[in-house]
């Protein structure tokens, strides 16, 4: 007596042995790992943005240094240099804020002035560390 099933599929005699497809287990295994590639790649995505936010912000404060290291540089009058350091030439925009430091050495007979311009972001988060911008200029 054959105790063997046959199936039909697709008007195809079959024995149980010989069924194809996919068991339950190995579709939910595919669904796990396609899962965990999805998850993976945003994850990646995130912080590839992130990082391009970050960027942005780093270039926009260098920009914001070196424009008023290229006031100092163009500034008309050596005597009044120290003005460079107002509010007015110096403020938040932009969610940065820009401080200029203006330093005057008279020692050993010699006039320079050395201008130091620092931009930091109103987040500490998008920028850690600010952007500082150094010049030193001798008087005429």
């Amino acid at each position: 007596m054959n105790t063997t099933r046959t199936y039909a599929v697709l008007g195809k005699r079959m024995a149980a042995g010989d069924r194809r497809g996919f068991t339950l287990i190995e579709v939910m295994m595919a669904m796990v790992i396609l899962a965990g590639v999805v998850l993976a790649m945003g994850m990646s995505t995130t912080t590839l943005s992130r990082s391009v936010r970050n960027s942005d912000v780093r270039n926009r404060a260098q920009s914001v240094a070196d424009m008023q290291i290229g006031r100092a540089r163009a500034w008309p009058s050596y005597a009044t240099l120290s003005q460079l350091a107002r509010e007015k030439y110096n403020g938040t925009s932009d969610g940065l804020t820009s401080a200029t430091i203006v330093s005057v050495d008279t020692t050993a007979g010699q006039n320079v002035t050395m201008v130091t311009v620092s931009v930091s972001a109103v987040q500490s988060t998008l920028m850690p560390i600010p952007v500082s911008r150094t010049i030193t200029i001798a008087a005429p």
